[in-house]
């Protein structure tokens, strides 16, 4: 099963993500893992508005607007080319980037939940696809 393991930044759980833009670039994200987070991405807005193939919603948050779109999650290496819902917002990259200045924002628990996500003291990792379970199996 693919996966991708990383050592903790300080104390924050982290992945690095690549994303397709519409010009068909790929640009490698390094995001906090928040599990409490409701959204499923939250990036710096000028990365939104470059990787934004498609219109979406805007959301409030805590951190202010969320500015909604659609980009494409791309890691053929973990198995993953997907549309996704995603969100720009300065200040809640900012928050990320106080942890290390290499974040440029989140992947919060929508996301995460596609696939296994763990850590232990050293490390934080996340499979996909997921290992079927006893109560995920039909």
């Amino acid at each position: 099963m693919p996966e991708q393991r990383n050592p903790y930044r300080g104390p924050r759980p982290w992945l690095r993500l690549g994303f397709r833009a519409p010009d068909r670039t790929v640009m490698s994200l390094d995001l906090v893992a928040d599990t409490g987070s409701p959204a499923g991405i939250i990036i710096r807005t000028d990365l939104m508005n470059a990787l934004r193939v498609a219109p979406s919603r805007n959301r409030q948050s805590n951190f202010g607007e969320l500015e909604g779109g659609w980009i494409q999650w791309h890691n053929p290496d973990l198995g993953i080319v997907e549309l996704v819902l995603a969100f720009g917002n300065d200040r809640a990259a900012t928050a990320a980037a106080r942890s290390h200045p290499d974040f440029v924002g989140l992947i919060g628990l929508p996301l995460l939940r596609l696939g296994e996500y763990g850590g232990n003291a050293t490390d934080f990792w996340f499979r996909y696809p997921p290992t079927p379970t006893p109560t995920s199996l039909p």
